[in-house]
């Protein structure tokens, strides 16, 4: 291959191929547009569930979630009802800065969700969404003092749910974060050394997940006009599009660009509550009304005097009592406590999983290994196969699937046993609640939410240009990079060398190497960083 050279990659979280393709048709983005006209642009399809966490993680590792073993916002499952937030401590397989760096290579990476805590990389890393309050969210710690020096109103995040009817106030501030971001990437860029550069704009998330009515117009001259808030999500998008221009100017020409996507956006009508339906198929039962929020009272009334979960199960595992007392724990958490597990086959996993209470995996299963869970997994998907969309009286869910059929990998067995998914129709099934009004619930204030269909652009002097790409996965975006900075993809990867992505020499030649799938050093979060992390997913739509 001719010589490598840099590699940019832009994370624009949510963007979809559709609305882009419209709006570089439009003229709305030409920075977008002229990365396409070099280059090639097309669909990244996304994780199943795709879902910002199993997402950036299969795009940051190469792996599918059959090996990296998550598919939502909390870790890999250990038989535990009451789980931990996801965060990098959690992703156990290198990720593709890190194996840069063993190539004694640079990478800058900046608000990567997930990766928080820091782990030590060669280079510079300002971690991204799931950073906690007050945190050292910088790799080196000794960068952060220098990135509040340089960019005092840098921000990491906004949690939308915040800005309820308050939508042009959401969009000047994401407006704001977006500039602080752009502007710190174009001074590290210019002023530290880096072979690799990866960079996450959430803005774009954040207002589909609430203002997706006034996106899907932006292209819209008329809507533009009539309607002030439509008009300032336009200037959001075109604002954002002069970023991508500030940075393509401070990498040079000679540095290859990748612009990519998480997942893509659609229209949401209703909220799923799928613990709500298990109840009234009689696959969960619930204790009397009540019961949990007095198990929220205790929690809270130990926690004020500073008696936590992992204090209890610390005692117990001295007195020889640690599984017991797990258990014990596990009910203080309102969602568990309100469950009568005793007579409970199946409980919902947001998101999209179905998790069978199965004797000796979880902590209160009942379910018998063997014969009894083969006939409770087919008698939930013909169930859930069976559910009508309540606008049209069609089969709701396009796709029903055991696990074993959508993921292969070291970490299958810690996925939900039962998939589904809703591709285009306007659900979504982000929360585990059951005391609700009914299965299918109108948004208090979202009207946005997650497709398969993210956003894919790849340009430079090595990469291809001309039709389409297709049959591009959110996984092929790590080993091609690595291809692109001229080093070999780890065997482990479940992303494909992707000939067709390059041109000339780099066409050929994909050198592959085995490596360990253990990403090495890794560093917990402590209890009240766990808290203030579920706040954060609550901030922003997903407890």
């Amino acid at each position: 291959m001719s010589k490598p050279r840099k590699v940019v990659v832009l994370g624009v979280d949510g963007a979809d191929f559709r609305y882009y393709r419209r709006w570089i048709e439009k003229g709305l983005t030409p920075n977008f547009a002229k990365l396409a006209e070099r280059g090639r642009m097309g669909i990244l399809q996304s994780t199943y569930p795709p879902v910002t966490a199993p997402a950036w993680i299969s795009m940051m590792t190469g792996e599918s979630p059959g090996h990296h073993g998550i598919v939502g916002f909390a870790a890999p499952f250990t038989g535990e009802i009451t789980r931990k937030v996801v965060n990098a401590s959690s992703v156990e397989s290198p990720t593709v800065w890190e194996i840069i760096g063993q190539h004694e290579r640079d990478s800058l990476v900046v608000n990567v969700p997930l990766t928080y805590p820091v782990r030590p990389m060669r280079g510079i890393l300002v971690s991204g969404m799931l950073t906690p309050e007050g945190a050292e969210f910088t790799w080196p710690r000794e960068y952060l003092p220098e990135l509040r020096l340089l960019q005092p109103d840098y921000r990491i995040d906004l949690a939308w749910q915040d800005y309820k009817d308050r939508g042009h106030d959401l969009v000047r501030d994401q407006k704001a974060m977006t500039r602080a971001r752009a502007e710190l990437c174009v001074k590290l860029l210019q002023t530290k050394p880096w072979d690799f550069f990866f960079v996450v704009f959430t803005g774009t998330d954040r207002l589909q997940h609430c203002l997706h009515e006034h996106v899907m117009r932006i292209d819209d001259d008329r809507a533009v006009r009539d309607d002030s808030l439509t008009a300032a999500v336009r200037d959001y998008f075109v604002s954002l599009d002069e970023r991508l221009g500030d940075l393509m100017e401070a990498a040079g020409e000679d540095a290859h660009f990748i612009v990519v996507s998480d997942h893509g956006f659609g229209p949401l009508d209703k909220n799923v509550y799928f613990n709500r339906w298990l109840a009234d198929e009689g696959l969960l039962t619930l204790k009397p009304r009540g019961a949990g929020a007095s198990r929220k009272m205790w929690k809270t009334a130990l926690n004020r005097v500073g008696i936590t979960r992992s204090t209890i199960t610390s005692l117990g595992r001295a007195v020889g009592l640690g599984d017991s007392v797990e258990r014990e724990v596990q009910k203080l958490n309102p969602f568990v406590g309100g469950i009568e597990w005793s007579r409970t086959k199946v409980h919902y996993y947001p998101t999209n999983g179905f998790f069978v209470n199965l004797e000796g995996r979880d902590a209160f299963g009942i379910v018998k290994p063997g014969a009894e869970y083969e006939a409770v997994v087919s008698d939930l998907i013909a169930r859930l196969e069976a559910m009508k969309d309540p606008r049209t009286g069609e089969r709701l869910l396009p796709v029903v699937k055991r696990r074993d059929e959508l993921f292969r990998g070291r970490n299958v067995d810690k996925l939900p046993d039962v998939f589904v998914e809703f591709l285009d129709q306007p659900y979504d099934a982000f929360m585990q609640d059951y005391d609700v009004p009914g299965v299918f619930v109108k948004p208090d204030w979202g009207n946005g939410t997650h497709r398969r269909n993210g956003l894919f652009i790849g340009a430079g002097p090595n990469l291809a240009s001309g039709d389409e790409i297709e049959g591009m996965e959110i996984f092929d975006v790590a080993p091609n990079v690595l291809h692109l900075l001229g080093l070999p993809i780890p065997e482990h990867m479940d992303g494909r060398f992707r000939p067709d992505l390059f041109t000339g020499e780099a066409a050929e030649g994909a050198r592959f190497e085995a490596l360990a799938a253990d990403g090495g050093s890794r560093y917990g979060i402590s209890e009240e960083e766990e808290r203030d992390l579920e706040e954060k997913l609550r901030g922003l739509g997903y407890l």
